[in-house]
């Protein structure tokens, strides 16, 4: 017995030995650390899309500033999963490094990475991303589309091209692109090497940059690296103790600050006042006046420089310069072995080592990358500086218009209908048709209390009319119910808060609520026209009292072209 157990005890040195050494020879390139430079006094070097203890990350917000500070950052952008009714934390410094709060929505298009919220929103937010965006502008903030090219199709961007901000690229959906073999090795590996073996797992960015350069083309777009660190290796079940106590800290948030890092250039060194300085982060972040860095390639403070100088001027990052074939130029500290690429409306036009110039005279939006022998993945990527004139175009595209008479809908039509938890009544009784509400508590379940009508009867409708109020902001759906459709239901949502406000929807712009059903209604003969409140956008409990005046439908003008 003793000597099998000395014989299995000497295979498995072998083996270890055997793994260590497999590991060691297949370790990545180390990250090239040139000697010191002096850093420019107006940037500033951060990790944006983290997230805490308090969603589905492994520590507190001290936790994340104590790595990002022996990571050598300035800012950490904290952006745990939430619907934006949690107040945001105050800008602070904390170990040295200023820690800013945002947060992360889920939308029916994908995830939006809401920046500067001033407060917390009056409801929740969700639903369609058009509506997400639409109350994260109402408040004053900047909508980014989270995690775009995610291997899983449900955290995959499906809003449309309408956020003040792409993730070009976003470290946890590189991990999420391999096996869980190769996820193995890149562990293994992390042991030796850790930010370098993390990198390891970046593949080609060339389709998540030609989405950011569609974009852009459309409407200024800035584009961030997003480290989406969770410390947290385990079942990805949510935010939660269930889910953290299946896993471990791994890898660390001090590993992914080491990976990749946004550079912001700010108009003034670093006050020292966490709002002040909070405040500057993210409009050089809004405004495009920064640049990606992978560290895990090079770690170093060498500053990008990028501008172009035309007949009116220099202008340097998200700039916007007059199209009399300005020069653009751009450069990266020597040593790096770095090659500059200049791209011009996602083409490449020119190149050097190191740096590069070119007379511009094509008009568009020209950014440039700093790509390293070997690597998939440009070491940095900037934003762009646009050349020549451009008009912002719409977040969103036009609303269908409705045209020709309304038909009133009688006030005796409307009836309650609602979940057993939930209360509703209508009062007819003055110039208002009133609606009083109150959800069911307790968790979501369905709870909903609306005010529906079939005064439509077997008449094909194009769109449903009416003016309404609220005592405090909310969000109220306007659905219909088609005949003849097993009862499936179509809508949208609109903002409504004290001010009385006109609303015309279009049935050709309701999204299907039953994703049983992929059309989309032109004209229809309904059901049922429904003005609903539930749990998408306000929570369990909530009551409140909604007023409308003019309800009425528009008759559709050709019934059969293309209606349900």
């Amino acid at each position: 017995m003793r000597r099998l157990l000395l014989r299995l005890l000497g295979v498995a040195t072998l083996l270890i030995a055997g793994t260590l050494a497999w590991v060691v020879a297949t370790l990545p390139p180390a990250a090239v650390r040139p000697s010191p430079q002096p850093a420019h006094p107006n940037q500033i070097t951060g990790a944006y899309h983290v997230h805490s203890a308090r969603s589905d990350g492994s520590g507190s917000a001290d936790d994340i500033a104590a790595a990002a500070a022996e990571a050598g950052l300035g800012f950490v952008i904290i952006t745990d999963h939430g619907d934006a009714t949690r107040p945001p934390d105050a800008p602070q410094y904390k170990h040295g490094v200023l820690i800013i709060d945002a947060v992360e929505i889920s939308t029916t298009g994908g995830h939006v990475v809401a920046l500067n919220l001033p407060g917390a929103s009056a409801y929740p937010l969700a639903g369609e991303t058009r509506d997400v965006i639409e109350d994260v502008h109402r408040m004053g903030g900047l909508a980014v589309a989270a995690h775009p090219d995610s291997p899983r199709p449900a955290l995959r961007w499906r809003g449309g091209v309408m956020v003040d901000g792409i993730e070009w690229f976003n470290a946890d959906s590189a991990a999420r692109e391999h096996p869980r073999t190769t996820l193995v090795a890149a562990a293994a590996r992390a042991l030796f090497r850790a930010p370098e073996a993390v990198a390891s797992l970046f593949q080609s960015s060339s389709a998540p940059l030609a989405r950011w350069d569609a974009a852009a083309r459309v409407r200024p777009t800035f584009s961030v690296a997003a480290v989406d660190a969770h410390a947290r290796l385990g079942e990805d079940a949510g935010a939660g103790d269930a889910s953290r106590l299946r896993s471990i800290a791994f890898p660390g948030y001090a590993t992914m600050f080491r990976t990749i890092a946004q550079t912001v250039v700010l108009d003034a060194p670093p006050s020292g006042d966490a709002a002040i300085d909070a405040a500057a982060v993210l409009a050089a972040l809004g405004s495009g006046r920064s640049y990606s860095v992978v560290r895990a390639f090079i770690d170093s403070p060498f500053a990008l420089e990028f501008a172009a100088v035309g007949a009116a001027g220099r202008v340097d990052f998200a700039g916007t310069v007059a199209g009399d074939a300005p020069m653009v130029r751009a450069a990266v500290g020597e040593g790096t072995g770095a090659r500059l690429v200049l791209l011009a409306n996602g083409r490449e036009v020119a190149s050097g080592p190191g740096k590069v110039e070119f007379r511009a005279a094509a008009d568009g939006a020209y950014r440039v990358e700093a790509r390293l022998p070997g690597r998939p993945t440009p070491w940095i990527v900037s934003n762009v500086i646009w050349v020549g004139p451009r008009s912002p175009s719409a977040f969103s595209p036009p609303l269908a218009a409705c045209s020709g008479p309304a038909t009133p809908i009688p006030e005796d039509s409307w009836a309650v209908e609602k979940d057993r938890s939930s209360a509703a009544t209508i009062d007819a009784g003055g110039p208002d048709l009133r609606v009083q509400y109150r959800l069911g508590p307790g968790a979501p379940a369905g709870q909903y209390a609306a005010m529906a009508s079939g005064a439509a009867g077997e008449t094909a409708i194009e769109c449903v009319t009416f003016v309404a109020s609220s005592a405090k902001p909310m969000r109220l759906s306007v659905q219909i119910r088609a005949r003849g459709n097993g009862a499936l239901r179509w809508g949208r949502s609109v903002y409504v808060d004290a001010t009385p406000r006109p609303f015309s929807i279009a049935l050709a712009d309701l999204d299907p609520l039953d994703r049983r059903s992929p059309l989309r209604p032109i004209a229809a003969r309904v059901q049922a026209i429904l003005l609903v409140v539930d749990t998408l956008n306000a929570k369990p409990g909530t009551e409140g009292s909604i007023a409308f005046k003019d309800l009425a439908f528009v008759v559709a003008k050709n019934p059969g072209g293309g209606g349900l």
